[in-house]
């Protein structure tokens, strides 16, 4: 009995360092991932351009216009007026960005989607960077919901579509939701009513008039007893 005592002592004192390494192995493997998925992004996403002589700005447009990229930058540091030329036939955007700021001062850091533009005479990245980098991950949106007559419809289930992200309308009708950024669609719904979809797009606030469901003669089965 002594000899199995002092094994399972053994194995007792053994198992929180077992544990340990695990957790440790884990998180790191999950750090691990986290930076492949971030990195995939910018090295899968392909870019095909060839623009003569226009601005900095509008390539920045085009760019975030095509893809999920976001650029973060200062005009102080970034001469957005300046004319380039851009030819990029299925290349990432690191080819792209290298075409755009070749011969100047400026390079450029890629954190997941988004860009962060500096300078040499200013290296490090703009203090605005984090609270820039939140507000556009997340839009705050609001608006009110009545039926035809003008009549709020409290309870109404607001949730944009392809998500759980949603509320519902309060006693007044109104909502307020914060829904993350590239949130294409909301869907609004309610017994007795028409299910309504509506484009977000720049928009944060929306006034919606839901419409009474109706049920044509063909829908409607008399059972006689």
């Amino acid at each position: 009995m002594k000899k199995n005592d002092n094994r399972l002592c053994r194995l007792n004192i053994g198992m929180p360092k077992f544990l340990l390494k695990m957790k440790l192995l884990t998180f790191l493997i999950f750090l691990s991932v986290a930076s492949v998925a971030a990195n995939s992004y910018s090295q899968e996403t392909k870019f095909k351009m060839k623009f003569e002589d226009i601005t900095v700005r509008q390539v920045f447009q085009e760019v975030e216009a095509n893809s999920e990229f976001i650029f973060l930058y200062s005009e102080k540091s970034v001469d957005v007026n300046r004319k380039v030329s851009v030819h990029v036939n299925n290349e990432t955007i690191d080819v792209l960005l290298d075409q755009i700021f070749y011969g100047t001062n400026n390079f450029y850091e890629i954190h997941d989607r988004q860009i962060a533009i500096m300078s040499k005479e200013n290296p490090e990245i703009p203090s605005f960077f984090e609270d820039i980098t939140y507000s556009r991950q997340n839009k705050e949106i609001s608006g009110k919901v009545t039926d035809t007559k003008g009549l709020p419809l409290p309870g109404v289930s607001v949730v944009v579509e392809g998500t759980t992200t949603g509320t519902i309308t309060n006693a007044d009708g109104t909502f307020a939701l914060t829904v993350p950024d590239g949130s294409k669609t909301l869907s609004f719904s309610f017994v007795g009513m028409k299910t309504q979809q509506i484009a977000i797009e720049e928009r944060t606030t929306f006034s919606v008039i839901m419409e009474e469901e109706t049920i044509g003669l063909e829908e409607v089965v008399a059972v006689g007893y």
